[in-house]
């Protein structure tokens, strides 16, 4: 290996009962840039701790996901955990809820416990509620690791993905929320991938003046058509004041990405010039805001 690879900084063990969050709480690492293995077989375990030794896994966050249905998960963890704490920072996040909200939420779901009715019967549980109490008892030495245990009993999904951001985000950069403002055409038909679409038809269009119709919105003369308009600075104003307002909230929220599109009839003049303003009046407010134009360069 070569020497200006680094090790993984910190390796976050998840583990804990079926049914309590470990997927949402997986799937919250894998957005704050987290290496996720999930459901590692015990036996590859040492090999897992080897290649992390080694630098072959290029991340300097990983994400370890092990769980009830490897019954020998609970000693291989045991037996490994001093060489897991030799090579890397290692915390352990347990997860856990009170048996009558797991036997609910399996019941809402609709789905099996991994821990019932197993084709080992020496494994297997008849009944909901003992695969719980099964689940339990086999991940009671595992739980005594733990530097961190969520009872998510009462904690919605949402909340717990919250905690994750708040407790495990490698820096504050991940807890930005990303905005993306696109320019797009509705000749060319609507954007599905955005969350907001705004129209801007209503505004006076350059296409009809045949000195800026070879134009785009990133040229001066169409910018200034478009944007001396009092009712486009009106709409880029009051545009600003809503993003202001949900970017927050969003990213209280735990959500990672907000897509914006405003739309014109070809996606060439207005939408243009009114994204590029918008994206003006946000740069400083917005950190990690980016700017796509779709159709501007179509004929």
């Amino acid at each position: 290996m070569t020497n200006h690879q680094q090790p993984a900084s910190k390796i976050l063990v998840v583990t804990g009962m079926a049914g309590s969050g470990k997927s949402v709480a997986l799937r919250a690492l894998e957005d704050l840039g987290f290496h996720c293995v999930d459901n590692l077989p015990a036996l590859l375990l040492t090999h897992f701790i080897e290649a992390c030794s080694s630098h072959k896994i290029h991340s300097r966050y990983i994400a370890l996901a092990l769980d009830a249905r490897d019954r020998s998960m609970p000693r291989a963890l045991l037996d490994n955990w001093e060489r897991l704490n030799e090579i890397s920072q290692v915390e352990m996040l347990f997860l856990e809820a009170t048996q009558d909200i797991l036997v609910n939420r399996f019941r809402e779901t609709r789905r099996s416990h991994p821990l019932a009715n197993a084709l080992d019967e020496n494994r297997g549980a008849e009944t909901l509620s003992a695969a719980i109490e099964l689940d339990a008892e086999i991940l009671e030495p595992v739980r005594k690791l733990a530097t961190r245990v969520i009872d998510s009993s009462q904690i919605s999904s949402q909340m717990l993905r919250q905690m994750i951001f708040h407790d495990y985000a490698p820096s504050t950069e991940h807890l930005e929320l990303g905005v993306l403002l696109v320019s797009f055409g509705f000749k060319y038909g609507a954007p599905a991938d955005l969350d907001t679409l705004l129209d801007v038809r209503c505004f006076p269009n350059p296409h009809y003046d045949k000195a800026l119709r070879p134009l785009t919105g990133l040229d001066k003369k169409v910018s200034d058509f478009v944007l001396n308009d009092p009712n486009a600075s009106i709409f880029i104003e009051k545009i600003s004041d809503l993003l202001n307002f949900l970017v927050p909230l969003y990213r209280t929220e735990g959500k990672r990405y907000l897509g914006v599109g405003i739309g014109c009839t070809g996606g060439k003049h207005r939408s243009v010039a009114i994204v590029e303003a918008l994206g003006k009046r946000l740069r400083n407010i917005v950190p990690n805001l980016k700017i796509e134009h779709r159709h501007f360069d179509r004929e």
